[in-house]
């Protein structure tokens, strides 16, 4: 009896020993079994294309050149003492107005000079109307109407002369008799129209011809533009567009271009002129920015958006439901953005070409 109680109890005890084990084992999550994220056939996102219109292409630093003819610098042409000053900076002239009164001897010898064979050339040619008269008659003889002749032609010789000296000057010839009376001076004038911008004598100076100029005019004239870019442009079809230190903007148009580069620095010059004749002062700085103008089919896209293959560009677009390589043309390139023929605004492209399927394998990244 007391055997069998003995083996019931081991019996009870081993039950709940595996009854334990099981619920205990049941009570334990096993970890869950974590799933591989699916392999996207692009790993780059997707951008669209945008319009080209007034992105710029390049930038160049750019001045506003003086206008040779709206600059001036007014020199005597023979010595000359000055008299007196007509004129102070800031005032505004004309073409032709006297700026200096001054003395040069050359120029009064020459008006003596001149009112002198003036006054031969007016007795001579009295003298020969005379001969020419008694000729008919056979009252004078023939040698006397030749040496008449020559006395003319003599006086007529160093009028002329007198009045070349004179011209240098810018002194008419009728101005001689005048001049030699002293009843009028002698002047040097402006040859523009503007504004006095610089006075560099007074009164009992001498200056000679070679000397620097003893008054400097400033006016307006044909406003030049020149830019020096760092590789050359293509202005067929590119907007030019001043953009001044102050913030000004004047849209310009293209003139011309260096045939060769800057040993220097490698640049190319570029002349440009203002729209509509748009007057620009001179000395003026700033940069010409380039844009595209009426090229509605280039689209600017991300650079890293172009790839290569077999020296072509391409780009990585979806169309028509599917992604596709299109080969495009790259008008040009700066940093971070590429304007590229092939494809229309609007369109969407990879923005990482390297990072396609459809790239060549050289080119993608490594994941």
């Amino acid at each position: 009896m007391r055997i069998r109680t003995r083996w019931a109890a081991q019996r009870l005890g081993l039950l709940a020993a595996v009854a334990a084990a099981f619920l205990g084992g049941c009570g334990k999550r096993s970890p869950p079994v974590e799933e591989e994220p699916p392999v996207p056939s692009t790993r780059t996102p997707w951008v669209v294309a945008r319009s080209s219109q007034g992105v710029p292409l390049l930038e160049a630093p750019a001045q506003v050149l003086p206008s040779p003819e709206a600059q001036a610098g007014v020199v005597p042409p023979y010595r000359a003492r000055v008299q007196r000053v007509l004129v102070r900076p800031g005032e505004r002239v004309t073409k032709g107005q006297p700026l200096i009164e001054v003395v040069m001897p050359e120029v009064s010898a020459a008006a003596g000079a001149y009112a002198a064979a003036s006054t031969r050339v007016q007795a001579y040619g009295r003298r020969k109307a005379q001969l020419e008269a008694l000729k008919a008659d056979g009252l004078v003889r023939l040698v006397d109407v030749v040496e008449s002749e020559t006395k003319l032609a003599e006086a007529r010789a160093d009028q002329q002369s007198a009045a070349a000296t004179l011209r240098t000057a810018e002194v008419e010839p009728s101005e001689a008799s005048a001049i030699v009376s002293g009843r009028k001076p002698v002047a040097l004038r402006s040859p523009i129209g503007g504004t006095v911008i610089a006075v560099g004598v007074a009164v009992g100076d001498s200056r000679e011809p070679t000397g620097d100029p003893v008054v400097r005019v400033a006016g307006e004239g044909d406003s030049r533009v020149e830019a020096r870019f760092a590789r050359p442009i293509d202005p067929e079809h590119a907007a030019f567009e001043l953009i001044t230190s102050g913030g000004g903007r004047h849209r310009l148009t293209f003139v011309a271009r260096a045939p060769v580069t800057d040993p220097r620095d490698g640049t190319v010059l570029v002349w440009l002129l203002p729209e509509k004749g748009e007057p620009l002062q001179s000395g003026l700085t700033g940069r010409v920015v380039v844009t595209l103008s009426g090229e509605s089919q280039v689209a600017v896209v991300p650079a890293r958006a172009v790839g290569l293959s077999e020296g072509k560009a391409f780009v990585v677009a979806r169309r028509r439901g599917t992604t596709e390589r299109v080969p495009v043309e790259v008008v040009a390139s700066s940093g971070a953005e590429a304007l590229v023929k092939g494809i229309v605004p609007g369109e969407e492209v990879a923005a990482d070409a390297s990072l396609t399927d459809l790239a060549p394998s050289a080119e993608k990244a490594a994941p």
